[in-house]
């Protein structure tokens, strides 16, 4: 058998890792081609529906194409000028679908490149912002004519998109998420988690609030797509009436949670509103034209019940003081998410605006969230200490109960492992992760580990010198990882 001298085996280990970083630079690549080819695709094929059922529209192939290119800026989320008028009001589902799709794009080459570390997920993430930020800022350059875009705009909300699509995807596989989860308190990681259950709930009350008014204004709706002329033309509208739906989802929040919205110089809310032109689109036929309908006001109960649900959900925190604390981070993550959505779904729409107030809806929210929450946590905690009381009382002439005989071998430090963890905290999904595991090497995981999907970031490792906090729920103790210890990529 012949044996390697370590100069001969140090030189096969630098050729290797040469060759394992060429590899993932080719797939990173791969991904930021792929990711602007399906945005491009997308932006194009919506410009192709509405130049086919449009009545009278020419079909040119060519001119599509290029007017695919200020629609990849609008699905980024850039505001556009369209004969010198300012349209920042922009659709959000497909910016939705081209972030869950770079999100997955992202999934696919941790995967394929066998990314576990946060050290390694922040290369992909600037590589793809940056590569998107310079195509939006090139196209912006590039426009001339009736559609026009700011260099800067296009630069930070290209650059901004792709970015926050690839940490998405990159959160779980590279240990992002667990690296978030080894730095707070337990309570606060339970207020994060109860406040995602605030925003999602959030959600489903805008999104409750506008199949209301679908339903109540179906025969607006239908008469505006009347108006239209053709077949084609009311398509269009329909088409336009989709792409907008996660906007006007938002603003039925809005519109529960008492703020309202504005569009132009009409002022809708459930309490009271202000007449005004509204432009001839089947999304706004359903506005109620005579001020608040009468299930107006039922709208506004839906954001205790989101409140409700985040209080539900702070109740595995221990201790009255540390759920208030859980309370306060839930309400403060929804209301972020709701002030967020509310500033993307706004903006100039020509002469007008369309205006969700985003300051006003924050501040709503948070107090429709905190309050119930805080009430949900107090009560509940009162009557676990009741009933904590009434299970300590033993009643007058009761013989106690005889004590259960210890297990020896549980008592015996001699009898257990030595080698093994007191205690294993669970990782963020739920997962156990051992006290002294170590990030998995490179070279290791390429010479015999499975790359399967089922691999996730909670695999980062908890340095024996960390600090110890309780999981939330009492589920173990938590054990800090030391960036310094994560290799390069």
């Amino acid at each position: 058998m012949t044996t390697l001298d370590p100069a001969e085996q140090h030189a096969d280990r630098s050729a290797a890792g040469r060759s394992g970083r060429r590899v993932r630079w080719r797939l990173c690549a791969g991904l930021i081609t792929a990711s602007l080819a399906l945005s491009y695709s997308l932006s194009a094929l919506l410009i192709v529906i509405v130049a086919a059922t449009a009545t009278g529209a020419p079909f040119d192939p060519v001119q599509l194409l290029v007017a695919a290119l200020p629609g990849w800026l609008v699905v980024h989320q850039t505001a556009i000028s369209v004969l010198g008028a300012p349209l920042s009001v922009l659709p959000l589902l497909p910016t939705a679908v081209t972030v869950l799709v770079t999100a997955e794009a992202a999934g696919v080459l941790a995967r394929r490149s066998r990314l576990r570390r946060p050290d390694q997920a922040w290369p992909v993430i600037a590589a793809l912002a940056l590569v998107h930020a310079a195509a939006g800022t090139a196209i912006a350059l590039l426009l001339r004519g009736p559609v026009t875009a700011l260099p800067v705009d296009a630069f930070l909300s290209c650059g901004l998109t792709a970015g926050l699509a690839a940490a998405a995807g990159l959160a779980n596989r590279c240990g992002l998420v667990y690296l978030l989860w080894s730095r707070v308190d337990a309570q606060v990681w339970s207020g994060l988690r109860a406040g995602l259950i605030g925003f999602t709930a959030l959600v489903g009350a805008g999104a409750a609030v506008l199949l209301v008014s679908i339903a109540a204004g179906a025969g607006g709706m239908v008469d505006s797509m009347h108006r239209a002329g053709g077949a084609g033309d009311a398509f269009g509208t329909v088409l336009l009436t989709v792409l907008y739906l996660p906007n006007a989802v938002a603003a039925g929040w809005t519109f529960a949670a008492g703020t309202g919205f504005t569009v132009g110089g009409a002022e809708i809310g459930p309490l009271a509103g202000a007449p005004g032109l509204l432009p001839d689109l089947p999304l706004l036929a359903v506005v109620p034209a005579e001020g608040p309908a009468l299930w107006s006001f039922a709208a506004l109960l839906l954001p205790p019940v989101v409140g409700l649900l985040v209080g539900n959900g702070c109740r595995v925190v221990r201790g009255l003081t540390a759920r208030l604390l859980a309370v306060v981070v839930a309400a403060v993550v929804t209301a972020l998410g709701a002030l967020l959505v509310a500033a993307l779904s706004g903006g100039a729409l020509g002469s007008g605006a369309v205006s969700l107030h985003p300051g006003a809806l924050g501040v709503a929210t948070l107090c429709w969230v905190a309050v119930p929450a805080a009430a949900v946590v107090w009560f509940t905690e009162q009557a676990d200490s009741a009933l904590a009381e009434a299970e300590s009382v033993v009643p007058e002439g009761a013989a106690p109960a005889d004590p259960v005989p210890a297990d020896p071998v549980s008592e015996d430090p001699a009898g257990q492992d030595p080698g093994a963890p007191e205690d294993v905290p669970d990782g963020p999904g739920g997962t156990e992760v051992a006290a002294d595991a170590d990030f998995p090497d490179d070279d290791a995981a390429d010479a015999g580990a499975a790359d399967t999907d089922s691999e996730r970031g909670g695999e980062l490792a908890a340095d024996d010198g960390g600090s110890d906090a309780e999981e939330p729920g009492g589920r173990g103790k938590r054990t800090g990882a030391d960036p310094a210890e994560f290799d390069s990529w």
